[in-house]
């Protein structure tokens, strides 16, 4: 593992270090996929909430996003980005991990568990946090829509400032307009523009066009450790009926919906995105670590 200014890098292949940071040295782990046209950035609220003491916390930059590489070659269907996840978390020797994932980060997260029980390999992920999970086949969203035309994506991309991109999609995606601070465009607006990003988002909605995820949602039900779901429930993105179904599918899931919120609870209510998050590792504690136990249910509207 190499180390950065701004992290440390994983050697997932020779031409794809997967850049990520670390918050903490306490003896929870918990691993951060973000969603997609993001990066490791987007926990920047959540992350200093957890106490150092208590939680080890791993931002991850997916394959092609952040500051990880972007290689021309290979595939960054959600298949290789679980892999990359998998690989990371086996790396670093971790055991029993809280795998937390917001929208396609979610969908990640889920196909990593997935394959670590159809291998045998149950003590990888220990619980689930998913937040707004892209799950299942939907209407993309106009972006992503357009991502699907590459010579209109290349050219919007290169002519139109990457300021007004970050402001119109985080329009979108938030329920507050006042959560969408200088701030916080400036995040986007540093990843988002780094260079070969257009060729990695193109790519990767091209992947998932072709994706049929029929077969994995069908697997859902072999999911058995215990999930947190987390909703805004004002999000235009991932609609709620999703989250409810999914809660539903998963058979140790528990859903929470946050009021006045839309498809970033993680940066619209840091808060209380952390209170539901250390509430549900803390109750799975008392019950005993992975085993499972977790009951199904709906927490109401916060």
């Amino acid at each position: 593992m190499a180390s950065t200014a701004s992290g440390s890098c994983f050697a997932h292949s020779p031409d794809t270090l997967i850049h990520y940071r670390t918050h903490g040295c306490g003896p929870v782990h918990v691993v951060f996929i973000h969603g997609f046209a993001a990066a490791l950035t987007t926990w920047d609220d959540l992350a200093p909430l957890f106490p150092p003491d208590r939680f080890t916390l791993y931002l991850i930059d997916l394959k092609g996003f952040g500051f990880s590489s972007k290689p021309r070659c290979g595939s960054y269907s959600l298949e290789e980005q679980a892999a990359v996840v998998t690989a990371f978390i086996k790396a670093q020797g971790l055991r029993q991990v809280v795998l937390a994932g917001h929208s396609l980060g979610g969908g990640i997260a889920l196909l990593v568990a997935l394959r670590a029980g159809e291998r045998g390999d149950d003590g990888l992920i220990g619980r689930l946090v998913l937040l707004d999970c892209a799950a299942y086949p939907q209407r993309l969203p106009r972006f992503m829509r357009l991502l699907r035309v590459p010579v209109l994506a290349r050219l919007g991309m290169a002519l139109i400032p990457v300021r007004l991109i970050v402001k119109a999609t985080l329009r979108a995606v938030f329920e507050d307009p006042a959560a969408i601070t200088a701030e916080r465009i400036l995040r986007y607006e540093t990843c988002f523009g780094r260079r070969g990003i257009a060729r990695v988002l193109i790519r990767t909605v091209r992947e998932l066009s072709r994706t049929d995820a029929s077969t994995v949602i069908q697997r859902y039900g072999a999911i058995d450790i215990p999930a947190l779901i987390i909703w805004g429930e004002n999000d235009r993105i991932v609609r709620p009926a999703q989250g409810r179904r999914l809660a539903e599918d998963l058979p140790s899931a528990r859903l929470a919906v946050i009021g006045t919120c839309g498809h970033n609870p993680h940066e619209e209510q840091p808060l209380r995105t952390y209170e539901l998050m250390r509430e549900f590792i803390e109750q799975e504690e008392e019950k005993g670590e992975g085993a499972g136990t977790a009951q199904r249910g709906r927490w109401p509207a916060q």
